[in-house]
């Protein structure tokens, strides 16, 4: 019986990690189905994401308006978190996403950038509290982009 405390501890933690991977993975999902319920429900209501040094939203009405911004500009996203690596004891993140967006001329560009996470629990969910964008980079139109038959 001596084991169950270490047994225990052992299982929060793995859930720990898995709630602060399953925020990131959201994050996309939520943006790329404009799913703005479960966007909500990724963020703290005093979250902050900063997608540059000059473009930093505080809350979750600022941050809700503007990925629905976002939404109106680009008519299709589609982001791929990778390289995700969670502190559970400091939580925190930091992952890498590329990212395919498709322009207002149906051009899909592909881009990425490196996020970096800090999380809390709210209402008994681990959300993301702070987001910041970094090392962005682009890549020019994809060339032969649709389906077979649109090329």
């Amino acid at each position: 019986m001596s084991e169950l405390p270490e047994v225990i501890a052992r299982l929060e933690r793995v859930e720990t990690e898995l709630a602060l991977r399953r925020a990131a993975h959201q994050y996309c999902v939520a943006g790329d189905l404009r799913d703005l319920e479960l966007w909500r429900g990724v963020w703290t209501p005093d979250a902050v994401w900063e997608l540059s040094p000059e473009m930093v939203f505080t809350g979750i009405e600022a941050i809700c308006e503007t990925v629905e911004r976002q939404w109106q500009m680009f008519p299709a996203m589609s982001h791929g978190t990778v390289n995700l690596d969670v502190d559970v004891e400091a939580a925190t993140g930091r992952s890498d996403v590329i990212v395919h967006i498709q322009l207002q001329d149906t051009t899909w560009v592909t881009g990425g950038a490196t996020y970096l996470d800090e999380y809390r629990r709210h209402d008994g969910a681990w959300r993301i509290a702070r987001r910041t964008v970094t090392r962005t980079f682009n890549v020019g139109p994809i060339p032969n982009w649709g389906p077979p038959g649109e090329r």
